[in-house]
């Protein structure tokens, strides 16, 4: 019967997409074969070398569900499967089944459809700049405390969640510090909902100043609503916010530049809205800037009482010594004498006092880098997955209480080493939205666009890179989206960039020496495996293994690269 059949695949040599292998296959079968009363089927499966197989799908020939082409019955049907290590060596392979009226089953011989897997798809990288928070201890007689608290759209209703700096401003409130002066600043976004709701911006303002007094009131001892003086405005329909966070956003110059000719042009509030509106930016605003326009901003002038640097220090040893209670230092005090050590564990000791003591948002973050840093290090994956998740941990409760761009791409980071994508592209989303400054924006959509690689979402990371800035991980992803599009003269010339960033990357000589192999250019194959193996001698046990260089195994192209 496997003779009168015609089965083809695409592709013919298997390749990741994200964490699934695609394939196409094509059946055609003669019309003899589909008889009356008689079920005729192809099994496809995969076959690793080592014996293991995985059911793939199933090309059923059953009335209604083929079509003729040329005399022949034809089938075809698209196919996913996981990808694992441990399937990277094997064979897709195909089964016909005719099953007659008494159910009694005959088996065609198996056909290798396509040999193995290849993994190129997955050499992504990334640009993982999460970042301790420096001690300010030493700043805070200087400047009043801020706090930004949002709303969600429409609204001036106060809730604690997600990215809200609400419990922040609890803990300052709690922490009893004497607090002089009290500035209250509401908001709105540029939208419709948003200028059209009667008074918005005041009634924000107005319900922080209630919150505020109601918490003075009842948690404080040291202060109380009728020694505090209270500033509370709005702004309403005003552009200052607006174009802050446009001119701190990972736009191109050229897109900002449409935006400010708006802004500054003639016109209403709404008709420049409206205006913005029809910009190729306009996804970009809506998605990331306008949602951290709903804001309260609440700025608090108090007086401090300051500490010199070795008695904070020398207090802080005798607390994790358990020689004096957690009460001898306050909780900004703890979190900077953790920056006063260069010894990783006892930095670590006085962040764990600081944050079992405290909770607050500094020591979180920083307890989460050293977990971070920590997990990097470990080869262990049991231990490696728990130390993350003590990261994830530490950093999601120092994100919720200082929402900035920084603590959110922490998380985010975090969030993706361990695995979980679909939470470390939330928290990648929200680091854009809130803002910052463009060296971290441009490094948070780099790893964004890594994640949505890795998970074969192409169209989303050229969209993220195209934000990215010229970063040496962000032009390798390029040259690789670009090579995974079959685009290879393009992706030929960013890895060459990246050559010039980087002249002894491993992985981009070994990228383009695939290019080679997939453009029959047996010069570039040769010159740049060689130099990936002088970088990097592990790559020669993957060059041998990896079915990108299947046709050229034998030949000196490949062989030559190996000689010192």
């Amino acid at each position: 019967m496997e003779r009168q059949q015609t089965l083809t695949v695409k592709p013919k040599v298997l390749m990741t997409r994200g964490q699934e292998v695609p394939v196409e296959v094509k059946a055609e079968v003669p019309q003899l074969l589909l008889k009356k009363d008689y079920r005729y089927g192809i099994r496809v499966y995969y076959k690793t070398d080592k014996g293991t197989q995985d059911h793939v799908g199933s090309l059923p020939f059953d009335f209604g569900e083929y079509n003729f082409e040329a005399g022949k019955a034809f089938l075809q049907r698209s196919f996913s499967f996981p990808y694992t290590p441990s399937k990277a060596r094997g064979q897709l392979m195909a089964q016909g089944v005719l099953t007659n009226p008494k159910g009694k089953m005959r088996y065609t011989k198996p056909v290798a459809l396509a040999p193995g897997i290849r993994t190129t798809p997955n050499l992504v990288k990334h640009a993982f700049g999460a970042a301790y928070v420096p001690g300010e201890y030493k700043n805070e007689s200087n400047e009043p405390l801020t706090f930004t608290i949002y709303f969600d759209q429409g609204l001036a209703t106060l809730k604690h969640g997600f990215g809200n700096n609400l419990q922040l401003l609890d803990d300052f409130i709690l922490s009893n510090k004497k607090t002089k002066v009290v500035e209250i600043l509401g908001t709105h976004s540029p939208d419709a909902e948003e200028t059209t709701a009667r008074n918005l911006a005041s009634r924000r303002a107005v319900a922080l100043e209630r919150y505020i007094k109601q918490k003075f009131d009842t948690e404080s001892y040291v202060n109380d609503t009728k020694n505090v003086k209270f500033k509370v405005r709005s702004l309403q329909q005003n552009w200052d916010a607006f174009l802050g966070r446009v001119q701190t956003s990972a736009l191109p110059k050229e897109q900002v530049n449409e935006i400010l000719e708006i802004v500054n042009g003639e016109g209403s509030f709404s008709e420049k809205e409206a205006l913005l509106q029809k910009l190729p930016s306009f996804e970009y605003l809506e998605m990331y800037v306008y949602p951290v326009l709903r804001y309260a901003e609440v700025s608090v002038d108090y007086i401090p009482n300051p500490r010199k640097d070795y008695e904070i220090y020398l207090t802080a040893r005798k607390i994790v010594e358990n020689k004096l209670g957690t009460d001898a230092l306050s909780p900004e005090e703890m979190q900077y004498a953790a920056t006063l050590t260069p010894l990783l564990a006892e930095k670590k000791k006085m962040y764990e006092v600081a944050v079992a003591t405290h909770m607050q948002w500094r020591a979180l973050n920083n307890l989460g880098m050293i977990y971070l840093e920590q997990a990097q290090k470990e080869l262990k994956p049991k231990v490696k997955k728990g130390l993350l998740e003590n990261a994830i941990l530490n950093f999601r409760y120092a994100a919720h209480r200082q929402p900035t761009a920084q603590l959110f791409y922490n998380l985010a980071i975090a969030h993706h080493q361990h695995g979980d994508y679909l939470e470390a592209l939330h928290s990648y989303n929200y680091s854009v939205k809130l803002g910052g400054p463009l060296p971290v924006l441009q490094q948070v959509f780099t790893d964004k666009a890594a994640l949505e690689l890795e998970v074969g979402q192409y169209d989303d990371a050229a969209g993220s890179l195209a934000y990215a800035g010229d970063g040496y991980a962000a032009q390798y992803n390029r040259a690789l989206l670009y090579f995974l599009k079959e685009n290879y003269e393009d992706a030929a010339k960013l890895a060459q960039k990246v050559l010039g960033l980087q002249p002894n990357d491993a992985t981009t000589h070994y990228l383009l020496a695939v290019m080679g192999a997939r453009t029959k250019n047996e010069q570039q194959l040769t010159e740049h495996l060689k130099k990936a193996v002088q970088a990097d001698a592990e790559l020669a046990g993957k060059a041998i293994e990896d079915l990108e260089f299947i046709d050229y195994h034998k030949t000196p192209a490949f062989n030559s690269a190996f000689q010192k």
